[in-house]
């Protein structure tokens, strides 16, 4: 029964690290070249979450280009309850639960300590490397949050909203 259940967590942990990644999130390697937003997810006080990439802030609005849209919306930063931001895709480690798990065999007797131990370590290092490269509106200010914007300047005046994609 336990090793069905360990099988099982580690199926959904294996599967779970295969999710699609955003396409204009650069990847760690290469944040400091990337020409769009970082991802954010708002979650507004009487309305939808609004996902997307960060276009721009100021001092009263975010403007998000919505990823199931397509287009941008302004959203006043007074009705913003909580934000998550994403600027980088993750490291995915998914593979080494299997792997690290399956090596204890070469451990003979020793696997019945080393096995579980192995389990723990992938997991913790897997779920590190999922929450890796975000930011919370607990970790900063809609000041700090500009960094993360396609423009963080402000929208240039020669640009329409309608047009950004």
């Amino acid at each position: 029964m336990k090793t069905k259940i360990i099988l099982s967590g580690l199926l959904v942990l294996v599967i779970i690290s295969c999710t699609s990644t955003k396409y204009f999130l650069p990847s760690s390697e290469t944040i400091n070249v990337n020409q769009y937003g970082s991802y954010i997810n708002i979650t507004h006080k009487r309305s939808v979450n609004i996902m997307g990439e960060l276009i721009s802030i100021d001092s009263s609005r975010i403007v998000v280009l919505m990823e199931s849209t397509h287009k941008c919306v302004s959203v006043s930063i007074s009705d913003v309850q909580r934000f998550k931001l994403q600027y980088a895709n993750p490291k995915r480690y998914g593979w080494s639960i299997p792997a690290y798990t399956l090596a204890t065999i070469s451990h003979g007797v020793f696997l019945i300590f080393t096995a579980p131990i192995n389990l723990i370590v992938t997991i913790s290092v897997t779920s590190g490397g999922e929450s890796a490269f975000t930011y919370s509106d607990k970790d900063m200010t809609y000041d700090k949050l500009k960094m993360f914007a396609r423009f963080p300047q402000g929208i240039p005046a020669n640009i329409d909203l309608a047009s950004i994609k």
